[in-house]
């Protein structure tokens, strides 16, 4: 590959951050503010003397183990990061998702800037231009399919685990777990055939006239044509790898939120937890706030009390979990910001790093 032809691909630039986007970080955490603060204790009918009560279960054992399942479901996603992109090093996929993970808990719609820091910290150690497009058109694939896989499975274990739901909540799930079926399988066939991508390209092409959106719309028809193939080389190499790091990034994770349930008090089955935990991480998808804080808290604990949790440990549950998975993560980002920004491969990024694989291993 020529320059010319990697410097289609250098991807978006890091832009500087404006007042607008601190005001509307601040408008995000204000709104997960009163979401939590007013809406969680009324809709569920409880109080935060009864929440704090919960709270002040929880003991240093169990915090500290919730630490260490935090940053394991951390390190096990840099996985997912070495598998779309050969070279990168568990070390640099860490700074990558740690940083990415900072930017999604202070902005709304964090997306485009994470997307945008993942691409100029590749950049620092030396990778293409074209390979980083792919890791990331690859890595938010994964992303968006794991976000509806864990649903699914919250569904199928709603409607044929052991869990006493009510009547409406069942259907509910059956309806949404054979919706996110669909979305998974036609999502796989698009990835390794032309015909089922061509086919979704018409599809695309019939929305985008009916909705005027038809510039919007090419884009995605541009992503399913030009790159597909792009994607099904990287998948067909790393795959299973990327797979494996999602796996267990969602066991660790899960393992946080078993013991959050349990360190407060709230004692329903493994079935309840990993539907309330699914439906939770669908949740996230919400991005009017900073990850959907707010949003996840209000939602999971209605659903742990419809499951048959109490208000108060069901809210307790929620609000303990935000705190490891939105707070603690913060400062975390921000000493991998640092050392990425002080490290030895970040100054040679752009047009000076080199062309091949991973130079610095900082």
């Amino acid at each position: 590959m020529t320059v010319t032809e990697d410097a289609r691909h250098e991807g978006p630039a890091l832009r500087s951050l404006t007042w607008k986007d601190a005001v509307q970080s601040v408008l995000g955490l204000l709104v997960a503010g009163v979401l939590i603060a007013v809406v969680l204790p009324t809709v569920l009918e409880t109080s935060w003397a009864e929440i704090g009560a919960q709270l002040s279960q929880v003991r240093v054992l169990p915090a500290l183990a919730m630490a260490l399942l935090l940053v394991g479901g951390l390190f096990s996603y840099t996985w997912v990061l070495t598998g779309s992109l050969p070279g990168l090093t568990h070390v640099q996929g860490l700074k990558a998702n740690a940083v990415s993970s900072l930017v999604a808990n202070l902005l709304p719609f964090g997306a485009a800037v994470g997307f945008a820091t993942h691409f100029l910290m590749y950049r620092s150690w030396g990778f293409r231009g074209r390979a980083i497009s792919s890791a990331l058109l690859v890595t938010g694939l994964w992303n968006l399919l794991a976000r509806v896989a864990l649903p699914v499975l919250g569904c199928l274990v709603l409607v044929a685990g052991p869990v006493d739901a009510p009547t409406i909540v069942v259907r509910g799930a059956f309806l949404a777990g054979a919706v996110g079926t669909a979305v998974l399988l036609v999502a796989g066939l698009m990835v390794f055939s032309d015909t089922v991508a061509g086919r979704v390209v018409t599809v695309v092409e019939r929305v985008s006239g009916w909705l005027g959106r038809g510039t919007r719309l090419r884009r995605v028809e541009h992503l399913v044509t030009d790159q597909r193939r792009r994607v099904e080389s990287v998948v067909r190499a790393g795959g299973w790898e990327m797979t494996l790091g999602m796996t267990g990034q969602f066991v660790m994770l899960f393992g946080l939120y078993w013991f959050a349930a349990r360190a407060v008090g709230l004692d329903l089955p493994v079935a309840e937890l990993l539907a309330a935990y699914a439906f939770r991480q669908l949740l996230t998808a919400v991005a009017v706030t900073p990850g959907g804080l707010g949003i996840t808290e209000v939602g999971t604990a209605g659903l742990l009390v419809l499951l048959g949790g109490s208000p108060g440990a069901a809210s307790a549950t929620a609000l303990l979990y935000a705190i490891y998975a939105h707070l603690l993560v913060v400062p975390f980002g921000l000493a991998a910001l640092l050392a990425w920004w002080l490290g030895p491969g970040r100054a040679s990024r752009g047009a000076d790093a080199p062309r091949g694989g991973a130079r610095a291993r900082s």
